[in-house]
């Protein structure tokens, strides 16, 4: 199959679910606790609401969202592990929550503080368990975790008890034996948490290399937008388990991140008086950023235009001038503000 035509088939579809759970008020203290025995309040809190979304077979989507959004709630819908309170999901053509073997067989979760590796064993075991569970091949298996072991450089740590190995080691432990049965469809929840750069760098790129080589779907949830930038081709933000934006990220950066900074450092306190000048042009926002330094804002197209505008007109009132790209986490930041 094409890669046009793997594009074009969705592996998730989610219409409308929602998740809302059940817990009792209890007021504080020991009045409170007995007060609970004879009477309580039953309270409702929606963790997900209407949302709706589809996912195409071998993209890598970025679920975004504060703590609390729903990122994780969502997940764990469309992995069977919890049911919707409304609404239906169809994943890779199952209802997740049937928990079908042949569904099961055909997936796979990480999540960046949980560990399904056995503890006081080698990696090597837990692999060898999930080479029974999924009854695979003993050709293919081998194949396969050899490419995997090499992309991710821990041939020396293969026979080392997990409790032994550093964070970043048992990561990629843990990233082997999730995709051991080589899913369709992988869920990873916060997946380079606490991990250093060097790490951060050789999971993503582990990541990049299996998706393109199987096809495979992948849903992200992470707070590190150099995780969304360099994986994600899809996003999805959602605020307070509500879809707020959903696009591809190349229609994501052309709408979002296509502003320049421009830090003017000044040799005197004017800010003021550059400010008044600077408005008068079309284009530009300027903002005091102290007596001495001003932010201008402006399109990335336009920056060397503007650069020369402004190195000619206050070359003697400039002690230094720098250029910043839009970060990803200021315009997240304007989307949640936005909708309030």
């Amino acid at each position: 199959m094409s890669d046009q035509a793997v594009n074009n088939v969705n592996s998730i579809v989610a219409e409308n679910i929602c998740k809302t759970y059940a817990y009792y008020k209890k007021d504080a203290g020991l009045k409170g606790s007995i007060k609970n025995i004879f009477k309580r309040e039953k309270l409702y809190k929606s963790a997900v609401k209407n949302l709706s979304f589809q996912i195409h077979q071998g993209s890598i989507t970025g679920l975004i969202g504060l703590n609390g959004a729903g990122k994780t709630t969502t997940l764990k819908m469309l992995s069977g592990l919890i049911f919707p309170t409304e609404g239906k999901i169809s994943a890779l053509n199952f209802n997740p929550f049937e928990k079908k073997k042949e569904y099961l067989r055909q997936i796979s979760m990480v999540m960046g503080n949980k560990s399904q590796l056995w503890w006081d064993l080698p990696a090597v075991d837990s692999f060898e368990l999930n080479k029974t569970i999924y009854e695979l091949e003993d050709a293919d298996y081998k194949k396969t975790l050899n490419t995997m072991i090499e992309i991710l450089g821990v041939e020396k740590q293969l026979n080392v008890q997990v409790r032994r190995l550093s964070l970043g080691e048992r990561m990629k432990m843990e990233l082997i034996a999730a995709l051991i049965h080589k899913p369709k469809l992988i869920f990873l929840d916060e997946p380079t948490i606490g991990l250093d750069i060097i790490t951060q760098y050789a999971i993503r790129d582990f990541l990049k290399q299996y998706c393109s080589t199987y096809h495979s779907t992948l849903i992200l949830t992470s707070h590190n937008f150099n995780d969304i930038v360099s994986l994600c081709s899809e996003l999805i933000l959602i605020n307070n388990g509500e879809k707020i934006y959903s696009d591809s990220f190349v229609h994501f950066k052309n709408e979002f991140l296509n502003k320049k900074y421009f830090i003017l450092k000044l040799k005197f306190p004017n800010a003021e008086k550059i400010i008044k000048i600077l408005h008068e042009r079309e284009g530009l926002f300027a903002e005091k950023r102290g007596e001495d330094t001003v932010k201008i804002s402006a399109d990335a197209s336009d920056s060397l235009d503007i650069l020369k505008s402004i190195s000619n007109d206050f070359i003697e009132e400039l002690s230094d001038i720098t250029i910043e790209n839009i970060s990803m986490e200021d315009v997240i930041r304007k989307l949640y503000t936005a909708a309030g």
